[in-house]
């Protein structure tokens, strides 16, 4: 989760670079700041990758329901139940 105190200005994200990977290590997000305006965004490329395949499973949800409004036949839940667990290495 980004926390509003987690906000610098570029000069100190500069000046303090190790402290805020440290940070960022642990699954922090920091925005850093030019001129007072939110200028990027630093985090790990785990939290990335975590927000990338999140993103990705939005869109197939949206194209899931799109599909079943459409009346198009979808898999059976204990099929896509199994899918899934087999992608997230879980035992049913």
């Amino acid at each position: 989760m980004h926390r509003t105190q987690d906000t610098y200005g570029l000069s100190h994200f500069r000046q303090r670079t190790s402290e805020h990977l440290e940070r960022i290590r642990e699954g922090r997000v920091e925005t850093i700041t030019q001129n007072g305006e939110a200028a990027l965004i630093v985090m790990s490329p785990e939290r990335y990758d975590f927000l990338v395949h999140s993103a990705e499973r939005g869109h197939l949800w949206q194209e899931a329901i799109r599909a079943y409004r459409a009346g198009e036949r979808g898999i059976p839940a204990t099929e896509a139940i199994r899918a899934l667990a087999d992608e997230f290495g879980l035992d049913l």
